[in-house]
């Protein structure tokens, strides 16, 4: 099945391929954070008090779910049988039973924690003003650990045993903390403040104001940099192309990879997923 972009854009939703043409698209009030499925599409609406399950071809609203104060980003769990609703506004992570929207278990985490990243069984938050990346059971949202960082946290990325984290300097920079298999840690200054990472293959991607840096996965190296649009609250990244969905100007854009030259794909786009 081809891969196709989704884009939220508070007032409704469009698939595009992609290269960035509209296939499609449909009017939904509020529709935020996305999250796709094989089947379905995932949109949190009216600022995350609900979350509607739609069909992912025809956009057709099958279901409501109960969402909750701010929701940020939906994920679904390594076996797409939980959705995990990330709540900003209320400190905690939600998880419900992805077909029946069932609430199963809720968890407390954070500050205004920002971002979700998931490796196996292991769910990564950034908890944003509380200054750890909080690591939970992906099943049970059970804590399993908890890491202290040298400022907020706002994204987060896990893989290959090493946790990744983007922290806010008190120069309002970002510095990169990564902590390693043995325990150790390796930090990185990068100019400019938080955004978001991805991790790609052997690479990760550290998105700041205004650039973008693919840093070696230790941690310990940046491989290249390039300008970036604005300041990044998702990266994603599919078969070649990265896209940059911006906080400020509420922008998507796309490049080719390594990410040198950017073009405007959606205004008005307040979050991306690929599915």
């Amino acid at each position: 099945m081809e891969r196709e972009l989704f884009v939220s854009t508070g007032g409704g939703i469009r698939v595009c391929a992609l290269s960035g043409e509209v296939r499609r698209q449909a009017a939904l009030e509020g529709a935020g954070a996305l999250c796709a499925a094989k089947e379905h599409l995932l949109c949190a609406c009216g600022c995350g008090r609900e979350i509607f399950r739609l069909d992912r071809w025809e956009l057709m609203p099958q279901a409501v779910y109960p969402g909750g104060p701010g929701v940020c980003e939906l994920r679904l769990s390594r076996d797409g049988t939980h959705l995990l609703v990330l709540c900003g506004d209320a400190d905690s992570v939600m998880m419900l039973d992805a077909r029946s929207g069932r609430p199963l278990v809720v968890s407390r985490v954070g500050c205004n924690p920002r971002q979700m990243a998931l490796d196996g069984d292991t769910l990564a938050i950034a908890g944003g003003e509380s200054g750890f990346v909080h690591l939970l059971n992906a099943q049970t949202l059970q804590a399993a650990h908890c890491l202290s960082m040298p400022g907020p946290v706002y994204s987060t990325a896990i893989g290959r045993g090493r946790v990744h984290a983007l922290c806010l300097t008190p120069t309002l920079d970002s510095l990169l903390v990564t902590a390693l298999p043995g325990g150790g840690r390796q930090t990185l200054a990068l100019p400019g403040m938080p955004g978001c990472l991805l991790l790609q293959g052997e690479m990760l991607l550290a998105a700041t104001q205004r650039r973008l840096y693919a840093v070696s996965s230790d941690g310990g190296r940046i491989l290249w940099q390039s300008a970036a649009p604005g300041r990044a609250n998702r990266l994603l990244g599919e078969t070649g192309w990265l896209f940059v969905c911006e906080l400020l100007g509420e922008r998507l854009f796309a490049s080719k990879c390594p990410g040198r030259r950017w073009r405007t794909l959606h205004a008005g786009a307040l979050d991306a997923a690929i599915g």
